[in-house]
């Protein structure tokens, strides 16, 4: 399992080319849903339907949550991209032994009142019009092990090109 590991530098370039990236690629960006911030954690538990999806989490957090982010990734792909777990980024690995640290580790990140935990339950890139989210065992454990302890707050995150070239962004939050 790859950690965590945030490095101050390598936030604040990420944030910096996430603002340009998305207001490059989306014509805009809109955020409706009910919620209420709160001093617990936070569990986002979203839909994984593009390459986009963790710079969406980063602005999302910059511009809703601001906590420190955490983001459940495939051990995979983090190996690929290892700079990520600069920015909040740890690994899991699926169908191995692995997952339990992966899961204890969430936990862990979930103690803590500053930080806000990424999810994507079905695991993989899946197109936005897919209606049925799978949810796995790592998310009944999460909820099991710290649900008291923390606010959940689902997210769905919808691109909608209408009569414009760049599509609008819209991230819908509803909480738990």
């Amino acid at each position: 399992m790859i950690r965590a590991n945030h490095k101050k530098r390598w936030e604040l370039f990420f944030r910096t080319y996430t603002a340009i990236q998305l207001k490059r690629h989306f014509h805009k960006i809109v955020v409706e849903g009910d919620y209420a911030l709160s001093t617990k954690p936070i569990l986002l538990i979203s839909n994984h339907f593009s390459f986009w999806d963790g710079f969406i989490h980063f602005y999302l957090n910059d511009s809703v949550f601001h906590k420190k982010i955490h983001v459940m990734m495939l051990h995979e792909q983090l190996l690929k991209h290892r700079f990520l777990q600069w920015c909040g980024a740890f690994s899991v690995q699926r169908g191995r032994r692995d997952i339990i640290e992966s899961l204890k580790y969430s936990c862990e990140v979930l103690t803590g009142s500053e930080n806000l935990l990424v999810i994507f339950p079905q695991g993989e890139i899946e197109s936005q019009h897919h209606h049925n989210l799978s949810f796995g065992k790592g998310v009944h454990y999460l909820l099991d092990k710290c649900g008291n302890e923390i606010q959940i707050v689902f997210n769905v995150n919808l691109a909608d090109y209408y009569s414009r070239k760049r599509p609008t962004l819209t991230c819908y939050l509803k909480e738990y």
